[in-house]
């Protein structure tokens, strides 16, 4: 009865061991990925981390801090395909509102939503800050002078 105990013991902390080091790889790479790219391109880097201010300030109170958003009210911007196939109408709904129907991961989305009376600097990296979480990867840099030439 204790060799099967003790045999047990042992699988059972080989298993959590084995566990524990694919995690530990797992973040390792996470790390490194991250690590590449802030090397690749410093000034998107530099942009998501202002970005990420004016989403703090602006855009979590109906968004969410996961980017998720609430469901038939305000749409998703985490793994959002109408936010990374449509960046000229995204841009154009941060820097004059939106309203009208749309439709993000399929879910049908009418409600309106204000100006918010960002600067297009601050435009720019609140998009590659959005663009570039929550599962969202974009790795070409949207720049001022891109939101400057957007009209209504």
């Amino acid at each position: 009865m204790k060799r099967i105990s003790a045999i047990t013991l042992m699988l059972l902390l080989a298993f959590v061991a084995c566990n524990s080091s694919e995690k530990k790889e797992e973040v390792t790479k996470k790390k490194s990925v991250k690590e590449v790219k802030e090397k690749q391109n410093p000034e998107l880097v530099a942009s998501m981390k202002r970005g990420k201010d004016v989403y703090t300030n602006f855009c979590v109170s109906c968004h969410l801090p996961n980017g998720k958003g609430v469901i038939n009210t305000f749409p998703p911007l985490a793994k959002s395909d109408y936010l990374m196939n449509n960046r000229i109408e995204s841009i154009k709904s941060i820097k004059y509102g939106q309203s009208g129907e749309i439709t993000v991961n399929g879910v049908k989305y009418n409600g309106v939503m204000t100006p918010l009376g960002l600067e297009d600097n601050e435009i720019a990296d609140v998009m590659n800050y959005i663009t570039n979480s929550w599962g969202n990867t974009n790795d070409e840099l949207i720049t001022e002078k891109e939101v400057s030439e957007i009209e209504q």
